[in-house]
């Protein structure tokens, strides 16, 4: 019976742990760049534009040229965030900070460059945010609305996901949630408070 208890215990500190951990963020730093065009080159298969692979780690890889320029996106197994990286048409790095895996909202501190690679602007995405990401998460996990970790592919099907703008000069998240089969409800919290502002929602076909 002990043995059963001792085993019982482990696993809800095991759990409390996990949910307790704080959440690993890719670092980004403020250094010039270019981007990888050679390797680029040699790993392109079908699309001559567009690379898209895993590592040996389960790591996310996208890269991709056009006339705009060049992207780089890496995104982690369990990792709510993606690396995202911007250059201009010479490989010069234009802009790079921290997506939402989704891609919906930048995170954290940005950096911008001249095409010259000379840092030219700092932006802190998260500053008016006091409530923050992290508050989103728990509020999620409260209410049950699943948000995946990990690389978010095209095709493969309906994700929860997470939004944040500023409206009328204050900070607003807004969480999109699949409520039922055919059913996507809408919250919008303030990005200071946490206080829920509005709930709506709207059907949902899935194709």
């Amino acid at each position: 019976m002990k043995k059963y208890v001792f085993i019982l215990v482990l696993a809800i500190n095991i759990s409390c742990n996990a949910q307790n951990k704080p959440l690993m963020i890719p670092e980004i730093d403020n250094k010039f760049e270019k981007f990888d065009s050679v390797k680029f080159n040699e790993s392109k298969k079908q699309n001559p534009n567009v690379l898209r692979e895993f590592l040996y780690n389960g790591t996310y890889i996208e890269k991709d040229q056009g006339t705009y320029g060049k992207g780089y996106l890496a995104t982690s197994p369990n990792s709510y965030y993606t690396i995202t990286k911007i250059y201009y048409p010479n490989g010069n790095i234009k802009s790079k900070g921290i997506s939402l895996n989704t891609g919906t909202f930048k995170k954290g501190v940005w950096y911008e460059f001249d095409e010259q690679g000379n840092l030219i602007k700092e932006t802190d995405y998260d500053k008016p945010f006091t409530f923050t990401f992290e508050d989103i998460l728990k509020f999620c996990e409260k209410h049950g609305i699943k948000i995946n970790k990990g690389p978010i592919l095209q095709n493969t099907g309906w994700h929860n996901d997470i939004f944040r703008d500023i409206q009328n000069g204050h900070p607003i998240w807004r969480i999109e949630y699949l409520k039922k089969a055919d059913l996507v409800e809408v919250i919008k919290i303030d990005g200071v408070t946490g206080k829920v502002l509005e709930t709506s929602s709207y059907g949902y076909i899935n194709n």
